[in-house]
C-alpha cells in the first residue's frame, strides 16, 4: 500500500514538472504577448533578431557600472579649485588599455591617403602637428622628424592631435571596426581601397557613403552593394544567405536591417566623458556598485615610487616632471614618453591613467561643477535639430524611400507627431559660473560672449586629465583637470576611446516566459 502511494505521488510529481516544462517557452522564437511565431513566413508576419550577443571591442577593457564620489581628494596648492565633490553614477561603457599610438593613428592615415588618393586635402588635415615639439630654446628636431612616423616610436602614445582630429579617428575607427564585423560574418564583401578610390573619383561628390562603409549609414551601404554586387570588379562576394529569413531566396532590404541589429557593436566610439575616465583612472573595485573613498593617483597610497616589491623598489609608477629640469621620469629611447605598455596597469587593467601623457574628454571645460546630472554627468550637449532627428528616424526604420515619400513623412514625423524640442546646445546650461567672472572693462576681451567673459572659457575649450611627462606630480591626480581649445595640441596631450554598452556587458541573453 505504501509503495502504491509513493509511486502516485512520484507520478504526479513527473506530470507536474513535464507540464512545467512543456509551459516554458522561449520569447525568442515566438512572441509571448500574442502566440505569433518570428521569422515564420507560414506562421507569422514578423522577422526579427532576438537574442543579444553583447561584444567588447578590440583593444578595450569593460568597465563596470558604479556610483562614485567624483571631484577633487587633495590639497588645492596652487590649481584651481574647479571640480566640486558630487557623487554621481555611471553606466557601465568599455575604454581602451592603452592610449591611442603612433601605430594607430598613422593606420588611419593610410587608408585616408587610399580612399582619398585623389584629395589629399583629407589626408593633411589628420596629420598630428609634429612642430609641436619645437621650442625656442630647445634643439627637438629629431622628435620632429621621427616622433610619429619612425618605427621606433610606433607604440608610443600620438601628440599632436587635436580635440577636433580624436572626434573624427573615434568616428572611423567605429565604421572600420564594424566593417571588419560584418565582412567576416559576410553580409558585405572586402573592398581594396583602390576600388573605393576609383569610384568615388568617377561618381559625384556627394556619394561616397554608397563606396565605403560608414556605421551611420551602414543600412544603405549593405542593401547598395549587395543589389550592385556584379558591379564589384575583380571582389568576389557570396553574401550568406543565413540572413534570409523568411526562406524566399532573397534577402530584401528588411531582413538586411536585421542582419544588422546586434551584428555591428553597441555604439559609436567616441572620447570618455570626464565622469568616465575620472571612475575609470582610480581603478577601485566597488562594492555591489558603490565604492566609498578614492586614491590620490590611479595606484594605492600617495608615493610615486614602488616600496613594497623588492624587486621593483624605487620604480616610478608613472613618467613626470620630478623638479626643474629633471621631466624624465624613465629614460627610454632618449624621449621623454615612453610606450603605452611601459608602466603598470590601474586595478581595471588601464595603462597610463597617470602620466605620459594628459588626456582630451568629451566634456565642454567650466570652472564649476556643481551643476551636473547624477547618472552620466556630462556637459557639451549639442542635440540635433527638429529636421535632423526626423530624418534619421526614417533612416533607421526604413529603406530605398524615394526622396518625395521621404520629404512626406518627415514633414509627418514634424507636424503630426509634434517632434519638438529635440534640438539645442545645452553647453551652458545652468552654467553659473562666476568665480572667474572679469571686468568688462578689460579691451582684450571686449568681443567675447556673456558666457566667454563669465569663465573666460569658450564653449569649444575642453577638458583634459591625467598629467603627462612634463606636469608635476599633482596634475596625476585623476580629479584635477585643465582645458585647451579644441582646435590646438599639445606634445604632452593624447587621447583614448571608450564604448557605451547597450543592454549589459559582452554577456549573451535569452529570455523565457511560461505559456499558461
Amino acid at each position: 500500500m505504501k509503495l502504491l502511494s509513493k509511486l502516485s505521488l512520484f507520478c504526479c510529481l513527473f506530470a507536474v514538472l513535464v507540464f512545467t516544462g512543456c509551459q516554458k517557452q522561449s520569447m525568442t522564437t515566438q512572441s509571448e504577448k500574442t502566440g505569433w511565431k518570428y521569422n515564420k513566413p507560414d506562421q507569422g508576419f514578423f522577422n526579427v533578431n532576438t537574442v543579444y550577443h553583447g561584444k567588447c571591442p578590440m583593444g578595450m577593457i569593460y568597465i563596470p557600472v558604479s556610483t562614485a564620489v567624483r571631484g577633487q581628494n587633495s590639497e588645492m596648492m596652487s590649481i584651481p579649485e574647479n571640480n566640486a565633490k558630487k557623487r554621481v553614477a555611471a553606466s557601465g561603457f568599455y575604454m581602451d588599455e592603452y592610449e591611442v599610438t603612433n601605430l594607430n593613428w598613422r593606420e588611419y592615415i593610410a587608408w585616408l591617403e587610399g580612399v582619398y588618393a585623389h584629395d589629399l586635402t583629407k589626408v593633411v588635415l589628420a596629420l598630428p602637428d609634429e612642430s609641436v615639439w619645437r621650442k625656442e630654446l630647445a634643439y627637438n628636431e629629431p622628435f620632429v622628424r621621427d616622433y610619429f612616423t619612425h618605427v621606433a616610436y610606433g607604440f608610443y602614445p600620438v601628440v599632436g592631435v587635436s580635440w577636433r582630429q580624436a572626434v573624427a579617428y573615434c568616428e572611423w575607427r567605429t565604421d572600420r571596426l564594424n566593417e571588419n564585423e560584418l565582412i567576416l560574418r559576410g553580409v558585405i564583401p572586402y573592398k581594396p581601397l583602390t576600388l573605393i578610390n576609383e569610384q568615388i573619383r568617377n561618381d559625384k561628390p556627394d556619394s561616397a557613403r554608397k563606396y565605403f562603409f560608414t556605421t551611420k549609414y551602414a543600412r544603405d551601404y549593405v542593401t547598395y552593394t549587395n543589389m550592385n554586387a556584379d558591379d564589384l570588379g575583380d571582389v568576389y562576394f557570396d553574401p550568406d544567405y543565413r540572413y534570409d529569413l523568411n526562406g524566399d531566396d532573397e534577402i530584401s532590404a528588411d531582413e538586411w536591417k536585421i542582419a544588422l541589429d546586434g551584428v555591428l557593436y553597441d555604439a559609436e566610439i567616441r572620447l570618455p566623458t570626464e565622469t568616465e575616465w575620472e571612475y575609470a583612472a582610480y581603478g577601485l573595485e566597488t562594492y555591489r556598485g558603490m565604492y566609498q573613498q578614492t586614491n590620490t593617483y590611479p595606484w594605492a597610497g600617495d608615493q610615486m615610487r614602488e616600496l613594497d616589491d623588492k624587486d621593483k623598489r624605487g620604480d616610478f609608477y608613472a613618467n613626470f616632471l620630478r623638479g626643474r629640469g629633471d621631466p624624465i621620469g624613465v629614460q627610454l629611447n632618449g624621449t621623454l614618453t615612453v610606450p603605452v605598455t611601459f608602466f603598470q596597469p590601474n586595478g581595471f587593467g588601464l595603462y597610463n591613467m597617470a602620466g605620459n601623457v594628459n588626456e582630451w574628454v568629451k566634456d565642454v571645460y567650466r570652472a564649476n561643477t556643481n551643476f551636473v546630472d547624477e547618472v552620466n554627468s556630462f556637459r557639451g550637449n549639442e542635440f540635433e535639430s527638429d529636421s535632423l532627428y526626423a530624418e534619421n528616424v526614417l533612416t533607421k526604420h526604413f529603406a530605398g524611400l524615394s526622396p518625395q515619400v521621404r520629404d512626406s513623412m518627415r514633414k509627418v514625423l514634424i507636424n503630426e507627431r509634434g517632434i519638438t524640442k529635440t534640438g539645442g546646445d545645452y553647453r551652458d546650461f545652468k552654467d553659473g559660473d562666476k568665480q572667474s567672472s572679469i571686468n568688462d572693462s578689460v579691451l582684450v576681451y571686449k568681443d567675447l560672449t556673456p558666457i566667454e567673459k563669465a569663465s573666460l572659457y569658450s564653449n569649444t575649450a575642453r577638458v583634459y586629465k591625467g598629467g603627462g611627462w612634463n606636469d608635476r606630480s599633482i596634475w596625476l591626480n585623476p580629479s584635477n583637470r585643465r582645458a585647451l581649445e579644441e582646435t590646438r595640441c599639445r606634445n604632452d596631450l593624447g587621447f583614448r576611446c571608450v564604448m557605451s554598452t547597450v543592454g549589459g556587458n559582452e554577456h549573451s541573453r535569452e529570455y523565457y516566459y511560461k505559456d499558461k
